[in-house]
């Protein structure tokens, strides 16, 4: 069931008037490296919860390990289009415009100002929301304003205002999250921890025998999943294999593990958006199609709109297959190469079949 009906990025990172119109059920992202289809997926996920600090950190942290963090102002400040060089601080805006399915629009829009600090913050702040792992000789502003709020009926003509000192914040009215929203990047299911709320809510719901059902399409073997306790130091998620017993997830493969995250995230997305980048990493060609197949009626049933991006044509077809006769359900976005004079086209999932059932048109 789709949230979104169109996403406009005036200005967001290095896109500039970038539409994307009629949005579907299910939604590819397909262009070159460096097309901005990750920037795409970062826009939406900020557009979930656009008043929010913390959001905004967490959506420019994930495209890093969390053992390499890029320092607080440097994450923050690249979300903004740079019109000249960086020095002695710099300003920058960004501009969102969202449209609703069913009636209804958002517009977002943040300015960041950024400026030296006159005394060095040598410690975090009491009360701290965040804390970076490197001092900092600037301090920022985040102002953000939201309007046509789809919870409210008056227009919001005054900002939410963070403030960066150091290397720390302190959030400040954060507002609720218009739209449920579940990112997995392509690393993101080497974190176990992200995964132990997703699964805790699985065996909640008694999904368990679905999400089995998804594993024995990459360990056939596999018969139960758990979160255990060895020693009671800590949770830990294990999987049950009928030849050798209880396996932590850590020592399972990268497949399992994205399969995992795939499925955890859509239960956590519940009337909501998930966000799949690069859906192909970790997966072997021969499973995309039932981990894709599982994938969107996991989807449908949780009234998730799914947006997707990826460099595999494999994950095309097998998307492609995935949704059966629905095929007005799937749309793809092709992306131009950066600084290009091309403009964004779409495809409908019709289009897309005879594309490649018929002359195997390369979307990519």
């Amino acid at each position: 069931m789709p949230h979104w009906k169109s996403i406009h990025i005036e200005r967001f990172r290095r896109l500039e008037n970038l539409r994307l119109d009629d949005l579907g059920a299910v939604n590819l992202l397909v262009g070159k490296n460096n097309s901005g289809k990750t920037s795409v997926l970062e826009a939406l996920a900020i557009a979930s919860h656009p008043t929010s600090a913390t959001q905004w950190i967490d959506v420019g942290r994930e495209r890093e390990l969390k053992s390499a963090r890029t320092p607080l102002l440097e994450v923050l400040g690249w979300f903004f289009p740079h019109d000249r060089p960086r020095e002695n601080g710099y300003d920058g805006t960004a501009a969102l415009h969202m449209t609703l399915v069913g009636g209804g629009s958002v517009d977002i829009r943040a300015e960041y100002k950024e400026f030296r600090q006159v005394e060095m913050t040598p410690e975090s702040e009491e009360g701290s929301d965040f804390v970076d792992d490197e001092p900092s000789e600037y301090a920022a502003t985040l102002e953000i304003w939201l309007k046509n709020d789809p919870r409210r009926t008056l227009l919001e003509e005054t900002p939410v205002i963070h403030e960066f000192s150091g290397k720390s914040f302190k959030e400040v009215g954060t507002g609720a999250r218009l739209v449920p929203c579940q990112w997995v990047t392509p690393v993101s299911h080497r974190t176990s921890r992200q995964l132990l709320a997703g699964i805790d809510q699985i065996l909640e719901e008694r999904m368990k025998p679905e999400v089995i059902r998804l594993l024995r399409l990459l360990a056939p073997d596999v018969e139960d999943i758990e979160i255990r306790s060895p020693q009671g130091r800590g949770a830990v998620i294990h999987l049950y294999h009928c030849k050798i017993g209880h396996v932590p997830l850590a020592v399972e493969g990268d497949g399992m593990r994205r399969a995992l995250a795939f499925a955890s995230a859509c239960v956590q997305a519940r009337g909501g958006v998930l966000l799949l980048d690069e859906v192909e990493t970790a997966l072997h060609p021969e499973a995309l199609s039932g981990v894709f197949r599982f994938l969107v009626e996991m989807c449908r049933a949780a009234r998730v709109q799914l947006f997707v991006s990826t460099h595999s044509l494999e994950a095309v077809d097998a998307m492609l297959a995935s949704v059966g006769d629905d095929v007005a359900d799937l749309v793809a976005y092709h992306l131009p190469p950066r600084d290009s004079h091309q403009t964004v086209y779409r495809l409908g999932g019709q289009s897309i079949r005879s594309m490649r059932s018929e002359g195997g048109v390369d979307l990519r």
